[in-house]
């Protein structure tokens, strides 16, 4: 089970509709990996239900909250798994890139390194990531907030080791070097609402490269 999920705020908004499309579809494709996750999803759309079937509209206080989750919890029977895709990648991924995982056409960013951007994201950029085992992301910052969910591998990232499931949160306040761990090669899902800005050596010429 994975131990970096989204904040319980992000999957309240994957439940009621209102995440970005981008959010969306990474919360999405974290929830077929992590039954905790979906559980916290159905309950939030649980009190959705309700709210809009009671009115006038109140908001639900964490104690009862925690009902609702508590519940979900001792019913036995965990939520069903949303159906996975062959291969690395889960199928809300797979569907949003719209073609094959040995079709897609990544491309060279950095030794090890290569990505494949996905259109249709205002306001976003989505992309996927391929990293060899032992590649290393340059030091960086951002100027929004960075989502990266690990789909297969493991990454590296602070003090903190990301497998399959995991979600990395990253904002303008961090500044990171991630880099691959295991033997296995790492693919993730990025979702940046604002630009990436590299920080450490070379950094003036990888910013010129950037842009």
């Amino acid at each position: 089970m994975p131990g970096h999920a989204p904040t319980t705020e992000m999957l309240a908004d994957y439940a009621s509709g209102a995440a970005s499309p981008g959010l969306a579809l990474l919360v999405a494709a974290h929830l077929t990996h992590a039954p905790e996750s979906r559980t916290r999803v159905e309950a939030f759309e649980a009190v959705g239900g309700a709210l809009l079937a009671d009115e006038p509209v109140v908001s639900m206080s964490a104690a009862a909250l925690d009902e609702v989750l508590a519940r979900l919890d001792g019913d036995g029977s965990p939520p069903m798994a949303p159906a996975c895709a062959a291969g690395p990648l889960p199928r809300p991924v797979i569907d949003a890139v719209g073609r094959d995982f040995d079709q897609i056409p990544w491309k060279f960013r950095l030794p090890g390194v290569a990505e494949y951007e996905l259109d249709g994201f205002a306001g976003e950029k989505v992309s996927l990531l391929r990293a060899r085992p032992g590649a290393r992301i340059p030091q960086h910052t951002h100027e929004g907030r960075e989502l990266t969910l690990v789909m297969a591998g493991a990454m590296k990232d602070g003090d903190d080791i990301y497998e399959a499931g995991d979600v990395a949160i990253n904002t303008e306040d961090d500044d990171h070097h991630p880099q691959i761990v295991g033997n296995e090669t790492c693919y993730c899902l990025i979702v940046m609402s604002g630009g990436l800005r590299f920080t450490g050596p070379f950094s003036r010429v990888l910013n010129l490269l950037a842009e």
